[in-house]
């Protein structure tokens, strides 16, 4: 009678294993595509950075050479640099006394 009730046991302790591991396996490959997900947004997100930080680097060394100001007053007062021509160079004597 004994043995009777006691056929089960080994099935049935295996079939518990075997459930047991494919959840923890499903579970598993479900956290990896997550985490791989968020691991792609945020390669996205640091390229983004990269160029807005080079955007950002590109207009300070603009502002600190003073070609910001010369192009606002390009375009603010359309100026020009006259021909070369035309330009004519004055020299003072300073040692006058």
């Amino acid at each position: 009678m004994k043995d009777k009730l006691n056929w089960y046991k080994w099935p049935l302790f295996w079939f518990l294993m075997v459930a047991v591991t494919a959840t923890y396996e499903i579970d598993t490959h479900y956290k990896n595509r997550e985490l791989f997900k968020q691991y792609q947004l945020l390669v996205k997100q640091q390229d983004q950075l990269e160029i807005k930080w080079k955007e950002l680097r590109l207009d300070l060394s603009e502002l600190l050479s003073g070609m910001s100001l010369e192009k606002e007053a390009n375009e603010k007062a359309s100026m020009q640099l006259p021909d070369s021509s035309k330009i004519k160079v004055l020299l003072i004597n300073e040692d006058k006394q």
